[in-house]
């Protein structure tokens, strides 16, 4: 497994896959925890370690947590403003648009269902880290 890939790498711009539920995540996760955490970062995404898989990792604010083949629910409470960085794209900041509240599901590390209903800062994060599963990014 490699670090960061960089915002010219093709895997950034193309819709992950979902992840099988016989896949060996483990290892994956572990790694994305390693590379947020040694780059100062508050969520990754699979693709950003240049990994075609629907995953992603937050930690923001004390809401720790892995998503597996996450999905936006459900959108409310209108929409705000977000400065937002990416790791992928070191020293860029950008002025985005994004709900301020929704229901996200998926699952964790151990295949168990979650659901989360999210604002702020968290549900900006997530949102981001969504975008990069679809092959959206800041630029």
């Amino acid at each position: 497994m490699e670090g960061l890939v960089s915002g010219r790498d093709p895997i950034l711009h193309q819709v992950c896959r979902y992840v099988n539920q016989d896949e060996y995540i483990d290892k994956i996760i572990d790694h994305l925890w390693n590379v947020m955490y040694q780059n100062r970062g508050i969520g990754l995404a699979a693709p950003q370690v240049g990994i075609d898989i629907r995953m992603f990792v937050m930690d923001v604010n004390g809401f720790k947590q892995e998503f597996i083949n996450p999905a936006i629910t459900r959108r409310y409470g209108g929409k705000g403003r977000s400065i937002e960085g990416c790791l992928s794209y070191p020293g860029k900041e950008v002025k985005k648009i994004r709900h301020k509240q929704f229901v996200i599901e998926g699952f964790d590390a151990n295949w168990v269902p979650v659901r989360f209903k999210l604002k702020g800062i968290n549900a900006y994060c997530v949102q981001h880290e969504v975008d990069h599963l679809n092959g959206i990014t800041i630029v």
